[in-house]
């Protein structure tokens, strides 16, 4: 299991999940990782990589590097926001630290508190549930 944490600066979210999209597919290859599937809750950037979208000129260098790196775009999948609340966990964290650039966790107990929570719950099969308030 491996994960990281990152703050990226002020951005827009899709520029955020494509550099996140990078970073974690060059953390994967250099730990040796192969046969790598991505989910990812953003369906715009899975459009993208999968060359269905038009890519953005802002995200442009991010994702033909992510094209470099796999160039097997079926290999890239959507998941709804519920499936990813460890990488939202992560997410925060990144944001939280601002004077850390990239924090990369290669043991279960170096994940945050908040993430190892959600990891657990995820192991056991228990659903991820969205609170939204009707009007």
């Amino acid at each position: 299991m491996i994960g990281f944490s990152a703050y990226l600066g002020e951005t827009t979210c899709l520029r955020a999940e494509a550099c996140a999209l990078l970073i974690g597919l060059q953390i994967c290859i250099h730990n040796g990782f192969g046969n790598i599937c991505v989910q990812s809750d953003s369906l715009v950037l899975i459009g993208i990589i999968q060359r269905r979208t038009q890519c953005p000129w802002k995200i442009r260098r991010y994702v033909n590097q992510i094209w470099q790196l796999l160039d097997d775009p079926p290999r890239f999948t959507h998941c709804y926001r519920e499936a990813n609340t460890v990488a939202d966990a992560l997410s925060n964290v990144g944001i939280s630290h601002p004077d850390k650039q990239i924090e990369v966790y290669d043991t279960f107990s170096t994940f945050p508190r908040l993430a190892r929570g959600a990891i657990r719950l995820d192991r056991i099969g228990i659903p991820s549930i969205r609170k939204m308030r009707i009007m």
